[in-house]
């Protein structure tokens, strides 16, 4: 196994083609780190960053056949400790941290990183936030941290929603909403319909018709709401405007793009966008929706529709939401969850196990306090 560390974005728009051939053989997908999703937020993300890299684990010496990648930041503090700290990078806009690991060459691809974090990347701990506790990833993980003796934190848990396809859009709304629910929602589109023309659009994976006017929509109606007022919308900084559309566009163009929108007399007042992995997998990004028509919940009716479209036109397994804990939204309308994890490993270093200990301890003493 080779590793090899890489900060230049030109090196790693070189290996585009292995890298996407790798994508389709993963342990566990993560369309975050496709390298259409993945260059964009490194170009206009991370510019600035020179802490910031991606730690390949490759097959051959030809570098042919690549079975690891993990992108890394570099911090020099630990939970506030001063020490050498590794994680995986997470932009603003990507939920999901797994690093991609080929599903022939789990054990190898982690030997070959806690070499590296061993013997050359000077860390006392290393970290992997954002994982789903359930999956393969961290199936494997536990059992290589088991066989090498390594200290493995995971104590900080949550809870997403998570939509999983085994039924018909109607089987599954109906079988998890109560009918006092489904008659308020009726009774909401009702009165939309009242004000006008109600339509809903859609933009399956494959498709990628009217894209300009979808992405525009999409950017203007998000920097409309609260977002735009927070600054936190996508199209208020021009870098991350620039990361939008590219990877908008990119989706797209590799069929792994899917959005719906709701209409009101042809005027948008609610859009959804939706990524799919290489695989069968699907990621709830983002949703948008025009404030003046709050008291009717056209979120809500979006996610219904989402719903529908995802259960009965797509071969989709399964959508992440990508929500935060306990969302008030999307909790009550999907009926699965996904457990996520913040993994902290010790690095085979000297002090790695005493420092992860330490710190364990004092965070559990601050919150034992907090909560005296």
């Amino acid at each position: 196994m080779i590793t090899q560390l890489v900060t230049a974005r030109r090196e790693l728009r070189d290996i585009v083609p292995a890298w996407d051939a790798f994508t389709r053989e993963v342990l566990e997908p993560n369309v975050f780190y496709e390298s259409w999703a993945l260059l964009p937020a490194l170009e206009a993300l991370a510019a600035q960053d020179k802490h910031i890299a991606v730690l390949l684990v490759w097959a051959d010496a030809s570098h042919s056949h690549l079975i690891g990648l993990f992108p890394l930041v570099q911090e020099q503090s630990y939970q506030k400790f001063p020490a050498c700290h590794w994680l995986n990078w997470l932009h603003p806009h990507c939920p999901l941290g797994t690093p991609l690991v080929h599903k022939l060459h789990a054990a190898e691809v982690f030997q070959a990183l806690f070499a590296w974090l061993r013997d050359h990347s000077g860390a006392l701990a290393f970290s992997l936030n954002k994982v789903p506790a359930e999956g393969e990833f961290a199936r494997h993980l536990r059992l290589f941290t088991q066989q090498n003796g390594c200290l493995l934190n995971e104590r900080d848990t949550w809870e997403r929603a998570l939509l999983q396809a085994n039924t018909s859009g109607e089987e599954y709304v109906h079988g998890h909403q109560r009918k006092k629910k489904l008659k308020e929602y009726s009774r909401l589109r009702r009165r939309l319909e009242d004000l006008g023309e109600l339509e809903f659009q859609t933009l399956l994976p494959g498709q990628n018709h009217g894209l300009s006017d979808w992405i525009n929509d999409f950017l203007r109606l998000e920097e409309r709401g609260w977002k735009g007022k927070a600054l936190t919308a996508m199209s208020c900084h021009q870098d991350e405007r620039h990361f939008a559309e590219d990877l908008i566009r990119n989706a797209a163009e590799r069929g792994q793009l899917m959005m719906l929108k709701m209409l009101l007399d042809g005027k948008p007042i609610a859009i959804k966008l939706n990524l799919t992995s290489a695989t069968h997998g699907s990621y709830a990004l983002k949703i948008a929706y025009h404030e003046a028509y709050a008291a009717y919940s056209p979120g809500v009716l979006l996610e219904l529709e989402n719903i529908y479209c995802l259960l009965d036109n797509t071969p989709l397994a399964w959508m992440d939401s990508c929500a935060i804990p306990n969302h008030p939204m999307i909790d009550h309308l999907w009926a699965e969850r996904r457990k996520m994890v913040n993994f902290h490993l010790s690095t085979q270093r000297v002090l790695s196990k005493p420092l992860l200990h330490t710190m364990q301890l004092v965070k559990t003493a601050y919150q034992y306090y907090k909560g005296a």
